[in-house]
């Protein structure tokens, strides 16, 4: 199953032909497609700072609706938790991210590979 991270939908949003194609390939598996509630919220702050923010919230919204929105959830607060103990490089908002990727067993697709494979045991993907 397969997570988008923030960058892939960034690169969906300005009509990257890239991030198009392989969200094609991802849904012509029939698996559910999924991000997070941390990429919501940097979608969302992102939207907040743009010249349009009508239009550009309305443009996240209509993305988002498109896919499952995996939550922080216990399991994945105690996941963060063991990774940030030991002294974890990649900054909170990544690691929350990360964790909620791995305890719901998703590939997280992003073109940050080498930054998440910083995290023991996350299967992550370039697009």
């Amino acid at each position: 199953m397969a997570c988008l991270d923030t960058d892939f939908l960034v690169a969906y949003l300005r009509n990257d032909p890239k991030a198009r194609s392989k969200l094609e390939e991802l849904e012509s598996t029939d698996e559910p497609v999924h991000t997070t509630i941390i990429n919501a919220f940097e979608l969302y702050k992102g939207a907040f700072k743009a010249r349009d923010t009508r239009n550009e919230l309305a443009r996240v919204d209509k993305l988002l609706d498109a896919f499952f929105i995996l939550m922080l959830d216990r399991n994945a607060a105690q996941s963060a938790g063991a990774l940030h103990d030991k002294s974890n490089p990649i900054g909170e908002s990544d690691l929350l991210i990360a964790s909620i990727a791995l305890s719901n067993n998703q590939t997280l697709i992003t073109k940050n590979k080498k930054h998440f494979e910083k995290v023991p045991g996350l299967q992550v993907e370039s697009w």
